[in-house]
């Protein structure tokens, strides 16, 4: 289930049900999930740290620019279409880092509310923005993190997955939909090449062909 904004309420009752009915309201710790009035209350929870290296925050620079980004999807797209298979952690890792240049900065919102608690995990279980953006979550019973997206981060998502399923029709109008684990990545390669060189070349001479 991917946590919003807008649906965070229902996952605290697949919490509550999950846990017997035991954090509901309040538990004995004194959580009360999402309650945006315990923020900053300190609560003597046992938790689990954040591993930021999971969860979609701003980073210091963005992993690659734009063209390596577009040229590394599509390339995710055409490695994916040689063995046949979804590779469901490249394209995890992949897609948190070009969201990850519009997150908001998770954990100094993590940081900030943890000095004002002391270190310990505020009653609400749940971290908010400035702006009072529902940003991050954390699930006292699974002890899981949860990024709850932005809608810049939607759109983001939007955009990576148009430029992986635009590679993958590309590639299955050209070598048909058999060739799926049955082509080799060289030649992928190879003929990405001369496409490419016979479109510069074209270019060159102004000889394309413009069909309206």
């Amino acid at each position: 289930m991917i946590i919003t904004r807008d649906n965070y309420s229902s996952y605290a009752k697949l919490v509550q049900q999950l846990g017997g009915g035991k954090l509901n309201p309040i538990d004995e710790y004194g959580t009360d999930y999402g309650n945006y009035s315990l923020r900053f209350t300190p609560t003597n929870r046992p938790f689990i740290k954040p591993n930021w290296d999971n969860i979609m925050t701003k980073r210091d620079k963005p992993a690659m620019s734009e063209a390596e980004f577009d040229e590394a999807i599509k390339d995710l797209a055409r490695k994916e279409f040689v063995s046949g298979k979804k590779d469901r952690e490249a394209y995890r890792k992949l897609c948190m880092k070009h969201g990850e240049t519009v997150s908001p900065d998770r954990k100094a919102i993590y940081d900030e509310s943890m000095k004002k608690t002391g270190g310990k995990m505020n009653g609400a279980c749940m971290f908010w923005d400035k702006q009072g953006n529902k940003t991050l979550s954390y699930h006292p019973i699974s002890g899981s993190w949860d990024a709850i997206n932005t809608e810049e981060e939607f759109a983001r998502a939007r955009e990576f997955t148009a430029t992986y399923n635009d590679e993958l029709k590309r590639l299955t109008n050209k070598y048909g939909e058999k060739s799926k684990g049955n082509i080799s990545y060289k030649q992928i390669m190879n003929d990405l090449g001369r496409d490419r060189s016979s479109v510069t070349d074209s270019l060159k001479t102004g000889s394309i062909d413009i069909m309206i």
